[in-house]
């Protein structure tokens, strides 16, 4: 239970960190934003799933070409 609980917030951790590189984030924000995977997974890819579709939203960009 505990290695699947691991596996998962490190996946969620690397997920993160690339939604962060994508966002524009500084390498700090975006270490910060790893860590904060590897603790918290899910909540964190939440947060940032939210700040990619404003984002795509702003710049007019229609949802099946967001990603």
């Amino acid at each position: 239970m505990t290695e699947t609980i691991i596996v998962s917030n490190l996946a969620c951790a690397v997920i993160c960190a690339k939604w962060a590189l994508d966002l524009g984030f500084t390498q700090i924000r975006q270490m910060i934003f790893l860590v904060g995977g590897l603790l918290f997974g899910p909540l964190v890819l939440l947060v940032l799933y939210v700040l990619l579709v404003n984002k795509a939203k702003d710049a007019g960009v229609r949802a099946g070409k967001a990603f």
